[in-house]
């Protein structure tokens, strides 16, 4: 079985939410990685970002898939606690 090169860039795309683009930018500004604004994500108020990475930056992309889950996870507990509003009303 061949092993890969652990040299070898990589590419990923990433629907950005709005909310982490900034710090997103900021993480890719620091570290010189290679970004592409590929246009709006399905998501509402995403944006499709590829990157193309070499293994020094596999950090930095944890850190912004870290930014994107935690959005998500925030956003779904916020969701949460309006239906149990909405539900406590009724």
């Amino acid at each position: 079985m061949g092993k890969k090169k652990i040299d070898e860039t990589r590419y990923i795309e990433l629907s950005i939410p709005q909310e982490v683009m900034a710090d997103t930018a900021e993480i890719i500004e620091q570290n010189e990685m290679e970004a592409t604004i590929l246009g709006r994500a399905e998501e509402e108020d995403c944006i499709t970002v590829g990157f193309d990475y070499a293994p020094e930056h596999r950090d930095s992309i944890m850190e912004i898939l870290e930014l994107i889950e935690d959005h998500n996870s925030d956003e779904g507990e916020e969701e949460e606690e309006e239906e149990e509003e909405e539900t406590e009303e009724d």
